[in-house]
């Protein structure tokens, strides 16, 4: 069945319209031998984790690793651009500091990683300044990198995060579908570049691009999980770690990568043939695509480099070689569990987990019982939206569309303002899809929904932070 897929998937390609506007003609051509094929223009790579924090480890872990493979693969670093808060490889809780590591027993993946934006610089607003190449509002930010791309340029951007209905976390903001959608837009347009690939690691990641990315504007985007799943995270790590080394996803392609590295065929391999090896090795999401089919034909290397290496490869990688995974939504909770059966663990060390673990339940319990009063009081006042809504513990499946988004990004505005911070908060993000479908049914609700967001959230505890 998988095969008949891949040839479906090739034969629709063959019939998307391939052809690109080519306004921005500014950038010289240069031309890369990659394996038998020469190609114009120059790659450039976007690398990004959009999350902070010890519980995220795995996320800077995958932008490393990720950095490492295209840097091996000939990828130049004035043309690699990343963003990560860098506060792993010296946390407090890193037991070898300055050392960051994808896999049990592997390399150091944060040795000669280049950071061009970190902390605060580390926004939503940055990046899409970042993938458009406004060069100027990134003047005094960071190294002030942006992607400088012409006509005959591919891009590819690897970004790693929480996700929710809609949209992608930053630390403290959050990237909506249409913002991404309207930033490709423009790019396209303009000439910004030939081909652009995205590999999306987050919960939720397809309905950012299902049914929204243009079919037509030389755009694929791969994402770790459909519209209304999460994605895994893999490599669990007890003491002294406690903590997730990588993600099922960007672990899955880039140790298949790294088994392919100096292997001649490995220059040939075109993005539907990686998808399709690692669709197959994912078992607990279903790694999806989206946009213009016919990226699926080029070859990955066009993306991500390729480099000619003397050594011998290994097999590609099998479902075995990656630990089962676990549900991001789950993950913070196992570490604190976990961290309570340790035997040595001291009286205080055990009664702050618990106190945390039972703090966290209650915070718990006040985001529910605030979201569904919200939701019974849209009801009490349009009863009739329930049947495209849904419950509140079982929202319907709805398609986004581009015109729910401002309604969608207000009510998400407000209750950060009004109730608790969404960003962070990470448990809030598997609750909003109700919210989501509420601008679907009606994309002028938010003004009501607004109204009771600010009634509901009037008397709430102000310590609610960091509820996973």
């Amino acid at each position: 069945m998988r095969i008949l897929y891949l040839i479906s998937m090739v034969a629709l390609s063959i019939g998307c319209f391939a052809g690109s506007v080519q306004k921005n003609d500014s950038n010289p051509k240069t031309k890369r031998k990659i394996g038998n094929s020469v190609y114009e223009g120059k790659q450039w790579v976007v690398l990004v984790t959009g999350s902070s924090g010890w519980e995220n480890y795995r996320h800077q872990a995958d932008i490393c690793h990720a950095y490492q493979i295209v840097k091996a693969n000939g990828i130049p670093e004035e043309n690699i651009i990343t963003m990560m808060v860098d506060d792993i490889a010296y946390n407090k809780k890193n037991p070898i500091k300055g050392k960051i590591y994808n896999k049990p027993y592997g390399h150091n993946v944060y040795k000669g990683v280049k950071i061009d934006y970190r902390a605060n610089d580390v926004n939503s607003t940055n990046f899409l300044n970042i993938i458009t190449g406004n060069k100027e509002a990134m003047q005094s930010v960071g190294s002030g990198k942006v992607v400088e791309g012409g006509p005959h340029d591919t891009i590819f951007v690897n970004f790693v995060t929480h996700g929710s209905t809609g949209f992608l976390s930053f630390p403290d903001s959050f990237l909506f579908a249409d913002e991404l959608n309207n930033a490709f837009n423009n790019m396209y347009t303009n000439g910004n570049f030939a081909k652009m690939l995205l590999y999306i690691e987050a919960s939720y990641g397809g309905s950012l691009f299902d049914g929204i990315l243009n079919e037509r504007t030389n755009i694929m985007a791969v994402t770790a999980s459909g519209p209304r799943e999460n994605s895994y995270a893999c490599y669990y790590v007890g003491f002294p770690y406690y903590t997730f080394l990588g993600d099922d996803f960007s672990v899955t392609w880039m140790e298949n990568s790294d088994s392919m590295y100096g292997d001649f065929s490995a220059a040939d391999i075109t993005v539907f043939e990686d998808y399709s090896v690692v669709r197959e090795a994912i078992d607990d999401s279903n790694v999806m695509i989206y946009g213009d089919y016919h990226i699926g034909n080029e070859p990955l290397s066009s993306f991500i480099g390729y480099q000619e290496n003397d050594s011998q490869s290994t097999k590609a990688i099998s479902k075995k070689t990656v630990m089962s995974g676990m549900s991001s939504k789950d993950v913070d909770e196992y570490s604190v569990l976990d961290q309570l059966t340790n035997d040595k663990l001291t009286a205080i060390k055990k009664s702050e987990l618990e106190t945390e673990l039972s703090k966290n339940n209650r915070m718990r319990s006040i985001i529910n019982n605030i979201f569904r009063d919200i939701y019974s009081k849209v009801l009490t006042a349009t009863p009739e939206i329930k049947e495209i809504v849904g419950e509140y513990d079982a929202p319907h499946n709805q398609q986004l569309t581009l015109k729910m988004f401002p309604c969608y990004r207000s009510i998400i505005n407000t209750i950060s303002d009004s109730c608790f911070s969404l960003t962070q908060n990470p448990y809030t993000l598997d609750r909003l899809n109700v919210f989501a479908n509420l601008c679907v049914a009606d994309n002028q609700i938010h003004e009501l929904v607004n109204n009771l967001v600010n009634e509901s959230c009037a008397n709430i505890p102000k310590n609610i932070i960091n509820v996973f």
